[in-house]
């Protein structure tokens, strides 16, 4: 049986406030973004996000082998403090970096989709040009 952990952390980075979903299950680690707008977010925004929108929000899941995420029982006093640090200083950068590899990889596949469009547009100009070069020689 797994542990899920999961955390929420709003950060402002100008001008727009972000909500960041980190959650861990077993060796997978995931992250998601969502833009919250320019205005400080109500609580009833963020219960609504979670409660109601939980299920369209997209994950980048990584795999990850931390061994300070395992079954045996932390304690209390840690937990308190490793809360009271990541209060303190926010995002952490593991969540970072997986977002940036995220957004690498949306670019990546961008570029793909991009070019493989472009060159079905230019066949399917070509062999338009070429149907309209048959049909003008045929005649009457």
């Amino acid at each position: 049986m797994y542990t899920i952990k999961s955390a929420l952390t709003i950060v402002y980075e100008p001008p727009f406030y972000k909500a960041i979903f980190e959650r861990r299950f077993g060796s997978t680690y995931e992250v998601g973004q969502v833009n919250l707008g320019s205005s400080e977010p109500k609580l009833t925004l963020v219960y609504n996000l979670v409660i109601h929108h939980w299920n369209k929000i997209i994950f980048f899941k990584q795999t990850v082998c931390d061994v300070s995420f395992s079954r045996r029982k932390i304690n209390p006093k840690r937990l308190q403090r490793l809360a009271k640090r990541s209060v303190e200083y926010g995002i952490s950068t593991k969540a970072q970096k997986t977002l940036q590899k995220q957004m690498e990889c949306q670019k990546l596949a961008q570029r793909r989709n991009r070019c493989a469009r472009k060159v079905l547009d230019q066949e399917r100009r070509y062999k338009m040009r070429q149907a309209k070069k048959i049909q003008k020689h045929k005649g009457h």
